[in-house]
Order: structure tokens, then sequence, then C-alpha cells
């Protein structure tokens, strides 16, 4: 009744929406709105995280001030990209990548991206569950995990099942909130620990590359979802307007809350997101209970983010379930993850998830070639699998066979250089130069 008086339509909810997309007459969508959603959906304890890493591998503080907001803007620059296939199209981003890599070539990206959300709603709930049972337990109320948890995820579902309009409207006034409450936090951490020494001096080139590649590698995991909140824009909407405000949206909260990371990493007793946040309820004394139920708060907008597009990435792999029926059910299986997660299996989630880099990068060269080559004038759905999705699938497996920096798996060459994690900047270069020169071969043969 509450969201009929305020007038937020329910987004359709058959299965064949994600197929056919969404029609002209309905692309009404504010040029602003996406902007918030993408800001405060990348606002939170993981971005802050980022900063404390990049201190701990030795770097100065110009050496830090150059790789943050260097590393953000290339790591911010490709979902930006993508984001302009949603107006033209109608389709979220996986469900787009049909044109490049065929009808069953999209599934392989789709069945990865269902897990990358789904990783990712464990790690953001694990995290705001955990601070909504440390702020009560400061007025002297036991809350138990499971229902901690509970909570977040029918709050997410309320939003995620209702769709993109409500997650639109929720992410005008959540973003720019969240913005601010994490700028307060920032300047009052900064105040308790100072600033730190501008004479101190970097250990090292290769903790420059590493920290760059760990910039920019963190927001390419939006890459592969841009577009589904984008692409209730208008149809005429110009590249360059939805380009820039989805650029802005992750370049500017990775790069303000990253410097904050920096600036107080000596706050922190482990580099991990629960150091961090009993960090940042140390540094805020008396307000600490406002610190954690911000932190708290910071799932909700995150994770109806990450239900939804779960949604329309299982019903892009195929599996022909309404649109709420496939949000709840990648909600409920987060729930189920997170009840049984330890730190262990937390961490061990998230060394997982960053290995997803190395198919991002050749996946978006596919789909960006195809699409500034052919898919603004033609769009035509190959049956099968294309050339464009044996390239992506082959090149991917060498990126990590070769190429691959992490606990779970260590590259034959990443080792000769320093254990740096190039695979998926080589992977982006050489996939696009291949896959464009077919594409002009074709067009010459043609």
């Amino acid at each position: 009744m509450v969201l009929k008086r305020i007038n937020i339509p329910m987004e359709n909810t058959h299965y064949s929406f994600i197929n056919d997309g969404v029609q002209e007459s309905e692309q009404t969508l504010a040029i602003e709105k996406p902007f918030w959603v993408f800001l405060g959906g990348n606002t939170g304890i993981a971005t802050w995280l980022i900063g404390v890493l990049v201190a701990g591998m030795g770097l100065d503080f110009v050496d830090a001030m150059f790789v943050i907001v260097f590393g953000s803007l290339v790591g911010s620059a490709l979902p930006a990209v993508t984001s302009v296939i949603g107006p033209k199209t109608g389709l979220s981003q996986i469900e787009a990548s049909r044109f490049a890599l065929g009808a069953s070539g999209k599934r392989l990206p789709a069945f990865l991206n269902w897990l990358n959300a789904i990783g990712w709603d464990v790690i953001n709930n694990v995290i705001s569950a955990t601070a909504f049972v440390v702020l009560l337990a400061h007025y002297n109320i036991t809350v138990p995990m499971w229902l901690a948890l509970a909570i977040l995820v029918v709050l997410q579902l309320v939003i995620g099942v209702y769709g993109h309009h409500l997650i639109q409207t929720t992410g005008k006034y959540t973003g720019s909130l969240l913005a601010v409450f994490f700028i307060i936090i920032g300047f009052v951490s900064i105040d308790k620990v100072g600033l730190p020494s501008a004479l101190e001096t970097s250990t090292g080139s290769s903790n420059l590359v590493s920290a760059f590649i760990l910039l920019s590698a963190y927001n390419l995991g939006w890459t592969t979802c841009t577009s589904d909140y984008t692409r209730y824009l208008p149809n005429s909407t110009p590249h360059s307007k939805v380009f820039l405000l989805t650029f802005m949206a992750l370049f500017l909260s990775l790069t303000i809350l990253a410097i904050f990371g920096y600036m107080t990493a000596s706050a922190f007793a482990t580099h991990t997101p629960e150091g961090v946040m009993m960090g940042l309820q140390k540094l805020s004394g008396s307000y600490a209970p406002i610190v954690l139920l911000v932190i708290w708060f910071t799932a909700i907008p995150a994770n109806a983010m990450n239900d939804n597009s779960a949604a329309y990435t299982l019903i892009s792999f195929g599996f022909k379930f309404s649109r709420p029926t496939s949000a709840i059910l990648g909600a409920v299986i987060g729930y189920v993850i997170s009840l049984f997660a330890s730190q262990s299996f937390v961490e061990f989630f998230e060394d997982f998830l960053f290995l997803f880099a190395h198919w991002v990068t050749p996946w978006a060269a596919i789909v960006l070639v195809h699409w500034f080559v052919y898919g603004r004038h033609s769009r035509y759905t190959p049956k099968g699998f294309t050339t464009g999705f044996f390239i992506m699938f082959l090149v991917s497996a060498i990126s990590v066979a070769l190429f691959s920096v992490n606990p779970l798996y260590t590259g034959v060459a990443a080792q000769l250089i320093d254990d740096l994690d190039v695979g998926p900047y080589i992977s982006f270069v050489l996939v696009s130069l291949i896959y464009y020169l077919l594409l002009r071969l074709r067009i010459i043969r043609a």
C-alpha cells in the first residue's frame, strides 16, 4: 500500500522481459538516478579497506595518492563504457552480450556473474550483520547472527523483488546519505589518527604496481552489471552522458574512501573488513552506534542490486523463473551460505571472487569491440556459440594459468614477475586487438 501511494511501479516480473528488453516507451528514467545507485552501491567498508591495503604495501603519501587516483580512474572506465549499451538496447548487461557471444555463449558469463552476485551478497551481509549484532549489544540487547542476517535479507528482498524502479528510487536517497556519512566518519577518523608522514619513502616499484592493480581491479566487478541500471534511460541519451555519470559515481566513491582508508590504516589491528569495522568503532568514540548503524545499512542498497542483477543473470542463463522468484532464490542461497560462513570461508570466497577479473576483461573486450563495430547498427543474435565466445574462454583460461596471483592458485608466469597479477589487463588488450582484426577481416570479405 505504501509503495502504491508513492507511485513506484513494480518492474515487469515475466522472464521473457529479460530477453525482450525494455521498450522505448518505458525508457523514462531521469538521467541522474544511475549516478546515485552506483555511488551508494560502491560506498562501504570493503571500499575503505582498499586504502588500508594500499597503506600496508608501504607506499608513501605521494605515491599512494597517485595510485589511488590513477587506479580508480582506470578501474572505473571499463564499467562506465559497458553502461552505454543499456539505453540503446534496453537489455541487461549479460543479456546484451548475446550479440557477440551467441544465444548459448552468453550462458557461461551469466552463470559466473550469478556466482559473483551471490558471493558479494554473502560478504556484504556477514559484515553488516556483525555490525548490527555489535550495535545492539551496545544497548545490552542480544541478537543471534541468524536473525541479524534474516532482517538484512528481508529488507534487501523487499527492494530487490520489487525491482529496478524501487532500486533507483532508493538509490537516489541512500547514495547521497551514505556518501555524506562516510565523509564525516572519514574526517573524524583522520582527526583522531593524524595525518601520515609525508617524509616516508615507498618500499619499491613492484608494490606501486601491485597497489595500482588492486585499485583498478576493485571496480572492474561492476563491468558485468552497469547496463542493468542504465537500460531505462531514454534511448536518445548520448553515450557521453551515460559514461560520465557512471564513471564519476564509481571513481568518486573508490577514490574518496580509499584515501580515508590509507589515512587511517594505522588505527586498524587487522587489514580485514572486520578489522576496519572495529577500528572505526573505536575511533568514533561515543558516536560508535551511529557508525555501526551506517555500516549495517550499507548492505541494503548494495545487496538489493546484487539480488536484482542475480535474477537477471539467472534468467539469461536459461532458467524460466519469474524475476521475483529468481531474486528470492539467489537471496535465500546467499542467506544459507552466510549462516555457515566462518572467517576462513569468507576469506576463501573473497579470493575466489578476485579470480573473476580474469574472465571479466576478456568478456568486456569481446562485447565492447562487437558493440562499437556492429552493435550500434546491427543487432543479430547468433545461435549457439560464436568465435568471440571461444576467444574469451581460451584467453581467460590462459590468463588464470599464467598470471593469477591468489591464495587459491598462483600462475606459473606470475612468479617470474614479482607476483604481479597483470593477466586481466594483458587479456583485455590482446582480446580487443584480435577480435577487432577478426571483425575487420569479415567486413572486408563481405
